[in-house]
């Protein structure tokens, strides 16, 4: 399986202490994949749009020289009134031809959709069924798929659903592989469902530290936390052998999934209890020590130079783990 690396691995901290190499950059991300023997990167519409025309054919000159792929991706919290930004995204991707595009379709994590409660969330997902519709002509002009990122908010019978509704092959998964387990899926059930949808991958991973109502969700390294890499890598080459991945270690701050509140299942839909069992029995046997820090460099408020090598560690970590074992 081809594997990038995606900007969101990293914070600004970069640009900020003044290193050689930007990762929010995208001539400097892909110097930073090529210099690791990565395959593809993925980054913003924005660096790619400001771009002149002659810098732009030495960005793609780079990435043909190099053979690098790369994704493109955005987001929206109200697509329901604005599906903009996601056109902004897919002419991003033509000028560089790219392999897909990602997308969010709402700013909620940590699996908690109680501001919505269970109709609200129901009328959120069909409240974009029509302005996807609007928008899939494009992606076919483009030859350009577009992937719906489980963003700690839908499930996958969820994402399939409106998948279905909206009726565009074009259409289908931007699957972050650790995030299943914050709307209480296991990683491998929510691959399994979404498989035939799949057109992008997040290599994330998280340790996984218990709270009275739930687990914190800390990042790490891929292969550092609580996701079975070779068994997902597995399921995705016999299921979809041709989608690639990027490495997306996300978040600098801990997420808090109170997955043991009543109120945090208030707003999913009834599901086979065996899958929740399952999904509670892997954070619950891949938690931390209780009193292990679950805080991050950047929540302790540490200097911007030990976020720097915090980051980059992990990166080299996750790196060097795919490398031996994927």
């Amino acid at each position: 399986m081809k594997i990038g690396i995606c900007t969101w691995s990293f914070t600004n901290c970069h640009a900020e202490t003044g290193q050689p190499l930007d990762p929010y950059v995208p001539d400097d991300l892909a110097r930073m994949a090529a210099d690791r023997g990565l395959s593809s990167i993925e980054c913003a519409p924005g660096p790619i749009l400001d771009k002149s025309p002659a810098e732009l054919d030495a960005f793609k000159q780079f990435l043909a020289d190099h053979q690098l792929d790369i994704f493109i991706d955005t987001g929206g919290s109200n697509y329901a009134e604005d599906i903009s930004p996601l056109r902004t995204a897919l002419e991003a991707a033509r000028q560089v031809g790219a392999r897909a595009v990602r997308t969010t379709i709402s700013n909620m994590l940590e699996g908690d959709r109680t501001r919505f409660g269970l109709d609200g969330w129901k009328t959120h997902l069909q409240s974009l069924v029509e302005p996807f519709k609007t928008v899939m002509p494009l992606a076919a002009e483009c030859g350009i798929p577009i992937g719906l990122e489980n963003h700690q908010d839908a499930c996958s019978w969820e994402l399939v659903q409106l998948i279905e509704q909206i009726g565009s092959p074009l259409l289908g998964v931007t699957m972050d592989v650790a995030n299943a387990l914050a709307v209480g899926e296991t990683p491998e059930a929510f691959a399994q469902r979404i498989m035939p949808f799949l057109k992008h991958v997040h290599f994330k991973d998280y340790t996984i530290h218990p709270t009275p109502s739930g687990y914190r969700f800390k990042r790490c390294a891929v292969g550092d936390g609580v996701v079975d890499w070779p068994a997902m890598v597995s399921l995705f080459e016999a299921g979809a052998p041709d989608v690639q991945g990027c490495i997306e270690l996300g978040a600098s701050q801990a997420r808090h999934i109170r997955i043991l509140e009543r109120d945090y299942w208030s707003t999913y839909p009834p599901r086979p209890l065996a899958e929740t069992i399952d999904a509670i029995r892997t954070l619950h046997q891949a938690s931390r020590p209780p009193e292990e820090d679950w805080r991050t460099p950047h929540e302790r408020d540490e200097s911007m130079q030990t976020r720097v090598a915090y980051e980059m560690e992990q990166f080299e970590r996750s790196v060097a783990y795919i490398g031996k074992n994927l």
